[in-house]
């Protein structure tokens, strides 16, 4: 007899059936060998080859299906919605996150109110806090000692024998020995008062001009006692032989105004008292001579009408207006 071969793939249940389909085999040969079984029995022999051999053609198949894929078309509008809640998600994780960043790595140390506040250090330096001034703490992994202000500060440093004293403010970076000196942050403009001592003063790389500045304007400048330094928009300007009635008259509760614009003199008083004044017409003159006592504000802001001929006029608690008289 010859088997015609099949095309389907063997698998455990073929293998199975191919080992009955051998034993059978075997007792249908033992059957003709053997005289002593009857016709009946090789009769029985066969029909069991004959029904594996059916029940193997008919047995069930296993078809493997692949379910279609279905798109779905979401309108134009339904898709701008979810990018922009997943933006707002973002741009609000990386705020809460660069807030905790911040608040992990400079810590408030201290801040005055309405008047001066003197704050010893533990390196042994002090400061006096200008009214409404901050000073922050820079935690460094050197034996620096660095802090941030906010404001105005006269440093007194003790001398460092291990590390530098640093100092942030506004745009400028001043490093120290020991020394003392006066520095002021606001109104987009960083001032240095060297007293006694030396300093070196950069440009803060996180200054947003200075990118744009040639080599020459990002270089540190040193500082010699009784010089001070003005930093703006990325520029270090160093005047010389500079008087230090203008820097620290405030600790003496005093503003001298000989030689000092009309516009710093406002943002000085704006600072001091924390107020906000808005200039509607500037004075005729741009200088005045004299100093004014910073006692109460009312009567300073009267008593600076009188220097440059104009009036504050009150807009609220803490807001006014500066109209020039001609």
């Amino acid at each position: 007899m010859t088997n015609k071969p099949s095309n389907r793939k063997n698998s455990p249940q073929k293998s199975t059936s191919s080992g009955l389909f051998e034993d059978m085999l075997n007792s249908y040969r033992e059957g003709y060998e053997n005289k002593e079984h009857s016709t009946s029995a090789k009769k029985e022999v066969w029909e069991a080859i004959q029904h594996h051999i059916q029940s193997t053609d008919e047995s069930p198949q296993t078809v493997l299906t692949r379910k279609p894929f279905t798109v779905y078309k979401l309108p134009i509008a339904t898709l701008f919605r979810y990018a922009a809640v997943f933006l707002v998600g973002i741009l609000g994780w990386w705020a809460l996150y660069g807030t905790f960043i911040e608040e992990k790595s400079v810590n408030l140390l201290a801040e005055s109110s309405h008047q001066i506040k003197m704050v010893y250090l533990e390196d042994g330096s002090q400061v006096q806090l200008r009214p409404y001034s901050q000073l922050y703490n820079i935690p460094s992994t050197a034996n620096d000692q660095h802090y941030k202000l906010e404001g105005e500060a006269y440093f007194q440093v003790a001398k460092q024998n291990d590390g530098e004293f640093i100092v942030d403010a506004g745009e400028g970076q001043i490093r120290v020995l020991g020394t003392a000196f006066n520095v002021r942050s606001y109104a987009n403009e960083t001032q240095v008062f060297l007293e006694e001592g030396k300093i070196t003063l950069e440009v803060l790389s996180s200054s947003d001009s200075i990118s744009t500045l040639p080599n020459e304007y990002q270089k540190p400048g040193l500082l010699e006692p009784q010089s001070s330094a003005t930093i703006q928009k990325g520029v270090i300007i160093i005047k010389e032989n500079d008087s230090n009635a203008s820097h620290i008259d405030w600790m003496e509760s005093s503003l001298y105004v000989t030689g000092t614009p009309f516009k710093s003199l406002i943002n000085e008083l704006s600072h001091h008292y924390n107020i906000a004044v808005k200039i509607t017409q500037p004075p005729a003159k741009n200088f005045a001579n004299g100093s004014l006592v910073l006692g109460d504000l009312e009567q300073t802001l009267t008593n600076f009408s009188l220097l440059f001929n104009g009036e504050f006029l009150k807009k609220s608690n803490r807001e006014y207006e500066f109209v020039g008289i001609d």
